[in-house]
Parts: structure tokens; sequence; C-alpha cells
């Protein structure tokens, strides 16, 4: 950390540059952005979606729908592209040779994070006006809490992701770890079962699995509070175990 807080900010920004430009070049990073723009036009052009249900409270598909697609930008980001990107950089020995090179390792991990950061904003940020502007979904009562809880949300993944990323040798073993960890809270978002046709249970579950409780907090479902302590904890404890656990090597 202090190695980032002395780098130089120009340098800073050049990596930051330099990251996104490499990433942006994988053909993969098109799908992780591209898709849920595509899934919420498709569902927005669905007749039976735009029909309120009283199984959703009085919600129409497209409605409860545009949450979750707007999840799945920042939980590919974190749970594959992050720790599949580090791992092949452990594989090539690009972290070993990092750590005894002239740039601080941090900064060059920092830039990462931050670019992976600023693609998941703007995904989100896209999905979220294609659903308003093109599909009159309403905003959330309160778009702040919604904010927040997006924000918590979104550093919990990557503290995850990091997490994965501290130990996979490989990119098949960050693979195999990340997209379980994603899957998983595909499901608490709603996007293989709307969240409120589920049993109650399932749906209080749900709201212990960290994009789940960004859902329900757009939803307005459950205390703000407890939603966001949830998302805390999960940032602590993996961000913690991930700097501990973490090898260049």
């Amino acid at each position: 950390m202090s190695a980032v807080l002395h780098f130089p900010r120009r340098g800073l920004r050049t990596l930051t540059v330099t990251q996104a430009k490499l990433l942006l070049r994988e053909p993969a990073a098109l799908a992780w952005l591209g898709l849920p723009v595509l899934l919420v036009v498709i569902f927005g052009n669905i007749p039976a979606f735009q029909t309120p249900a009283a199984t959703l409270g009085g919600k129409r598909v497209i409605d409860v729908y545009v949450p979750t697609l707007a999840a799945m930008v920042p939980l590919f980001l974190a749970c594959t592209a992050l720790p599949m990107t580090m791992a092949g950089w452990r594989e090539k020995d690009v972290l070993r040779r990092l750590s005894v090179s002239p740039v601080p390792a941090a900064g060059m991990l920092a830039a990462l994070v931050a670019v992976i950061a600023g693609l998941a904003a703007a995904g989100v940020a896209v999905v979220v006006a294609i659903g308003a502007l093109a599909f009159d979904v309403s905003t959330p009562a309160n778009p702040g809490a919604v904010l927040v809880t997006l924000l918590f949300g979104s550093a919990a993944v990557l503290a995850l992701g990091l997490l994965i990323a501290a130990r996979a040798r490989t990119g098949a073993a960050a693979s195999g770890l990340g997209v379980p960890l994603m899957v998983l809270n595909f499901f608490a978002t709603g996007l293989y079962v709307p969240i409120a046709q589920l049993p109650r249970v399932l749906q209080r579950i749900c709201e212990f699995i960290p994009f789940g409780a960004v859902t329900a907090a757009w939803s307005g479902h459950g205390q703000l509070w407890q939603h966001l302590l949830v998302l805390a904890g999960y940032t602590g404890v993996a961000g913690l175990l991930a700097a501990r656990t973490f090898r260049w090597e």
C-alpha cells in the first residue's frame, strides 16, 4: 500500500491507461461489457416482459431484470477477469519480474483494479440508462441507498476476486474458483429465477450473498444497514485474507 501512495501520479496514470488497453484487447472483454447490454435490449423487446405480473408484486419482468443484468458487469469482471488476468501473469512469471522491477508491483495491481472498477461502473451505467430511457424502467425509490450498496457490492466481489487471485497458480484454477462464485451471485440476483418467485427462506439466504444484498437494496427489501454490513464484512475479510496470502510466484 505504501508503494502505491508514494508512486508518482503520472506513473500510476500511465500504468492505468496501459492496463486498460491490454484488457480491452482481449475479445472476452467485449463479452463482459456487451452481454448485459445485449440482454437488456432483448428482454425489453419481449412483449410478455412488458406486462405487470402479480407474482412479481405488480412489476414487469424487465423491471426486475435490469438490476440483475446491471450486476452482471461487475460480477463478470471481478470473478473472472481479475483473477484470471493475475493468474495468467503468475503463470508467465510476470508477477515475479514485477516484484523486483523499479515499477512497484503494488502500483501495477492498483492500476488493474482501478481499470476493472471503472469498466464495471461504466457497464452498470449503460445498462441502467438503457432500461430507464428505452423501456421506462423506474428508478429505485432510494437511488442514494442503491448507489452506496452497489459500490459496497462491487468492493466485496473485487475483494473476493483478489482472494482467488492471491493463490491461483493458473488461469484454469482461477476460472475454476471464480466461475462458481459468479454463478452463485447470479442466482442471488435473480438471473435464473426472479427473487420474488423463490421461497421466503431462499430469499433471505440470497440477501447474505454479495450481489443478492445489492439486489435486495435495489428492490427496497430488508434493512439497508444489514445489506451494507454484509457487504462490508465480505470486503474486510476477503481483502485481509488476500493481502496475507498473496504470492508473487
